[in-house]
């Protein structure tokens, strides 16, 4: 029997979704594909099934957020970059060209989980 997969998609727990709604919308341009007040789905305009889902966390137990890493390749990493100092948005690791390939930073979304943002580099 083969297993097919459609897609695979991160959630993570929050304690405020209206700035979850401004990072994931405001910052990385994604749309607000689903809203039911308590679970809210991030797509990325240009690939419906690239996604991230906020869950309203209701039992005010602290999630482990900072345990999630997501990698998300964009277009053109330096015009975030920007947009990401421009906003404040808490940047943990600078950005770098990688010897494998890649231009990327590292920042903290406001739950706590961090976000690779990455750029491949032509060859």
């Amino acid at each position: 029997m083969k297993t097919e997969i459609f897609r695979i998609v991160p959630n993570i727990y929050s304690d405020n979704i209206e700035k979850s709604k401004e990072f994931y919308v405001d910052f990385l341009g994604m749309e607000l594909a689903m809203d039911l007040e308590w679970v809210l789905t991030f797509a990325s305009k240009e690939n419906h099934s690239a996604q991230v889902t906020i869950l309203k966390n209701d039992k005010k137990e602290s999630p482990n957020n900072d345990a999630i890493f997501l990698s998300i390749e964009v277009a053109n990493v330096d015009d975030l970059y920007e947009k990401a100092q421009v906003k404040n948005i808490d940047i943990v690791y600078k950005i770098i060209n990688e010897d494998w390939g890649v231009r990327r930073f590292f920042v903290k979304e406001p739950n706590g989980a961090i976000i690779n943002i990455l750029t491949h580099q032509p060859q």
